[in-house]
């Protein structure tokens, strides 16, 4: 049912992206679809908001959403500006969002979060070593060293 549903969203001219409790976790498919994306600035942030600049991969309005209607007024006087701003919103999902590049950004996180460890990884009786798997779906290629053998 989602996916009907995202496919029937994404072909609609406009998507408005507005965060809940948390930032809105379908920003990255609505970049990647056709739609030219208006996002709601925000206080909460995720691992790519850094790279996404506003009024080139997306339309920002304010966060109480007082200016959203003016925004709106704004793409359907300006199409080709929207279209072209919805296009650099899409080629960065597809550049920068798809599955290998979350993979390769969390093990670069989990990388360096692991430099922060200060002690030696304790086997404990019990403890079995887990095989991983293939990873031929999404493989990394984010210069991934080998990983140090604990168990």
């Amino acid at each position: 049912m989602f996916i009907n549903g995202m496919v029937c969203i994404l072909q609609s001219k406009y998507q408005i992206n507005i965060d809940g409790t948390v930032a809105a976790y379908r920003l990255p498919y609505l970049l990647a679809g056709n739609s030219l994306v208006l996002k709601q600035d925000s206080i909460y942030y995720e691992h790519f908001y850094n790279e996404l600049q506003p009024w080139k991969h997306f339309v920002p309005f304010k966060n109480d959403l007082s200016d959203l209607m003016e925004k709106l007024q704004w793409a359907k006087d300006h199409d080709e500006e929207a279209k072209n701003i919805a296009k650099a919103g899409q080629e960065f999902a597809r550049n920068a969002l798809m599955g290998d590049h979350i993979f390769c950004y969390y093990f670069k996180l989990f990388q360096e979060y692991a430099k922060l460890q200060v002690s030696d990884p304790k086997v404990r009786d019990g403890m079995e070593k887990v095989i991983q798997p293939d990873d031929d779906l999404f493989p990394c290629n984010c210069h991934r060293t080998k990983v140090k053998e604990e168990l």
